[in-house]
């Protein structure tokens, strides 16, 4: 072993430490990187994603920049799920990661479908619910993720889909 408890957090650090602002408009394949789009998702509170959604030419993209602390760079289809008590429609990606405490206060999180998530949600998710790799969108996520070689031996070549293990 490497000793370490947990290697998505080491991943995590990597990816983090860099500056990848020269490469903020490309994908995992190297090609330009599209759109995390929220069009058809009915959100008034979050009709854009991404940390420069301010900008309007880089709404709704995963961009990689040296002032996003939060690494924002993987782009989800959030899961959707229905608060039993309200029948409020939520992501339980806020609620599995922690950052929301219950599925009610998750209904007023941004509302599934697209969205840019930060590397160390990625990685917590990931770490607890290995088939979340399954909602990962090749196209839109940054090259960032693949600083240590993560992306390429998991990627299926020939499409937008991930190999299993």
């Amino acid at each position: 072993g490497t000793g370490m408890a947990n290697p998505w957090l080491w991943l995590v650090a990597v990816l983090a430490a860099g500056s990848y602002a020269d490469q903020s408009q490309l994908n995992v394949r190297g090609t330009l990187l599209a759109k995390c789009d929220r069009s058809a998702v009915h959100d008034p509170r979050y009709p854009t994603t991404g940390y420069m959604r301010p900008v309007k030419d880089l709404q709704n993209k995963c961009t990689a920049v040296n002032e996003d602390m939060g690494s924002h760079y993987v782009c989800v289809n959030l899961p959707a799920a229905t608060v039993p008590t309200t029948g409020d429609t939520f992501s339980p990606f806020w609620t599995k990661t922690g950052q929301a405490s219950t599925p009610q206060n998750a209904a007023s999180w941004p509302k599934p479908g697209p969205w840019c998530i930060c590397m160390w949600a990625f990685a917590s998710m990931l770490d607890q619910h290995p088939e979340f790799v399954n909602d990962l969108d090749c196209e839109k996520v940054s090259p960032h993720l693949d600083s240590i070689g993560w992306v390429a031996p998991h990627l299926n070549p020939t499409g937008n889909e991930w190999l299993d293990d």
